[in-house]
């Protein structure tokens, strides 16, 4: 699927918008894409609170987690085609609506299997935000300037694994955790308002895939042959298996294992969160020197190394900063692979870019929580299993991108997709 050329209409020419309206766009739609870890960040810091007040197992408050994640992914898949059809300001307005409703239904879930279901919910609504919010961006900007405005979104992406966890630990100093939900409803609403006032119909009407199941199929299948959306996906997926098992254990190991209480937590995971932020703004920088895609290698040898930290400073009882230190750095790696790996997948496509967001953002979120799921409902949760799993995951992405690395140089070299704008795989 070739990327369409010519002059943008008028109307899509952000060089003609105002600095103050091109900078409430870009913040409307870093809020749009930070929704998933937002609703997730607040919530984490009551997980102690939602066992007792449950009266369920650990493993299963913990898989609320999974669900809310594994809603994010599939809903992606839902919502980024139908982006493509028929425009992106309807799904966004109609999923902040959805998200809002579903954080209501959270907070009066009676048992955990309702909680269960609305966090299902939950994750499906939320989604419209990230993949459309995504698309969005691939409609205005193309090329280099593609990545150095996801670098842009990923600061307010940043912003929320920081002030989240501070906000949740207040809210429960004052309330319980369903007033975390309360307030994530009313996030939900503002959003939708703030959408429906704010963000312009993007996309171009030559640019919308139309009915015919032809062209249905080619966008579906288009990223699949592209290589440098291949290898940037299993990069996001792998860096998203290592976040997710973070923020699924963080809790326990921090509030259970080391005897944090819920202030001491909330301020740590703010500073770890600080470690994504700044990651994402290396991510870029380097990869105009580097190379995007060595970039992202080099960063999953960084978070290997800061699991194995994490691992041996769990098992030999080290000081709680050693710990730390490797869970900072575990997130840091992570904060620069997944924004640039979803700038470097999408970069290809004008044409389908809700589909190609969709194949990428579902299958970080999707495949990125079946290992989570599977260590929190096998092992207890630990320091130890924590660190093993992530350099588990790290090393099988290394080993798949080896083979994607091969696989591409015995190939004869043919057009991409994206080869009629700047290759951002190769230095600068």
């Amino acid at each position: 699927m070739d990327s369409v050329g010519g002059a943008r209409p008028r109307r899509l020419d952000v060089r003609t918008w105002s600095r103050r309206r091109r900078f409430a766009v870009l913040a409307l739609l870093g809020v749009l894409v930070a929704g998933g870890p937002l609703g997730t960040d607040m919530y984490t810091p009551g997980l102690p609170q939602v066992i007792d007040d449950l009266g369920t197992e650990t493993g299963l408050v913990q898989l609320t987690l999974m669900a809310y994640n594994v809603g994010l992914g599939v809903g992606q898949f839902a919502w980024g085609p139908i982006s493509d059809r028929v425009g992106r300001r309807g799904p966004v307005i109609l999923g902040s609506v959805g998200f809002a409703v579903a954080a209501l239904l959270c907070s009066f879930a009676p048992n955990i299997g309702v909680l269960l279901a609305g966090r299902v919910l939950m994750g499906f609504a939320g989604a419209a935000g990230i993949v459309v919010g995504r698309a969005i961006a691939r409609d205005l900007y193309s090329g280099a300037e593609l990545t150095r405005v996801f670098g842009i979104l990923a600061v307010v992406f940043g912003i929320a694994p920081v002030i989240g966890p501070l906000v949740g630990g207040f809210v429960l100093s004052v309330g319980s955790w369903r007033s975390t939900f309360l307030l994530l409803m009313t996030i939900g609403v503002l959003l939708a308002v703030a959408s429906a006032v704010g963000i312009p119909e993007t996309l171009r009407p030559e640019l919308r895939v139309r009915g015919a199941s032809t062209e249905r199929r080619e966008a579906w299948i288009a990223p699949l042959r592209n290589r440098q959306f291949v290898t940037s996906v299993l990069i996001l997926v792998g860096a998203s298996t290592s976040m997710i098992l973070y923020l699924s254990s963080v809790p326990i190991v921090l509030q259970r294992e080391r005897g944090m209480d819920v202030v001491g937590y909330s301020m740590l995971f703010a500073f770890n969160a600080v470690g994504v932020l700044l990651g994402a703004q290396v991510g870029p920088w380097l990869s105009r020197r580097l190379g995007g895609i060595r970039v992202l290698v080099l960063a999953l040898l960084l978070n290997l190394a800061a699991a194995l930290t994490v691992a041996f400073s769990s098992a030999l009882r080290s000081p709680l900063w050693v710990l730390d230190a490797g869970m900072w750095f575990t997130v840091f790696a992570a904060g620069i692979c997944m924004p640039l790996a979803i700038g470097l997948a999408l970069q290809p496509f004008a044409k389908g870019a809700g589909t190609a967001a969709a194949i990428a953002g579902g299958s970080q979120l999707a495949l990125g929580s079946v290992v989570p799921a599977i260590v929190v409902s096998v092992v207890e949760t630990s320091g130890v299993v924590l660190g093993i799993a992530q350099a588990a995951a790290t090393i099988v992405t290394l080993g798949l991108v080896g083979v994607a690395a091969m696989s591409a140089r015995r190939a004869p070299r043919t057009r991409d997709a994206g080869d009629s704008e700047p290759d951002l795989t190769e230095p600068a």
